[in-house]
């Protein structure tokens, strides 16, 4: 989740760009997307198979450079880190849940 400087964001969506295309050709890497809530905040969702491709991608020189640089860039941001999950289902898995 991240809050972009507006005077960065031409910088920040260059960076951001760049270091997809990196993390796109790791090992590992599953998908990502990108939203924009009304309120200004961003959200990426980057998914890699294993604990090892995420920590690859997070350590990957070129992202921590960037990385350096975040206060530049945003004047918020959280990372969530989720395992594996405790559920995931969906209408496509033809699963019927309830009563």
């Amino acid at each position: 989740r991240t809050y972009p400087r507006s005077e960065t964001k031409p910088e920040y969506y260059a960076e951001a760009e760049r270091l997809m295309k990196i993390a796109v050709a790791m090992p590992g890497f599953i998908a990502s997307k990108f939203f924009t809530a009304s309120d200004g905040e961003e959200v990426t969702i980057v998914e890699f198979e294993s604990d090892a491709a995420l920590n690859a991608w997070r350590q990957h020189p070129d992202h921590v450079a960037v990385q350096k640089n975040s206060s530049r860039f945003f004047s918020d941001y959280r990372i969530t880190v989720f395992a594996e999950p405790e559920r995931d289902y969906g209408v496509k898995d033809n699963v019927r849940h309830g009563r």
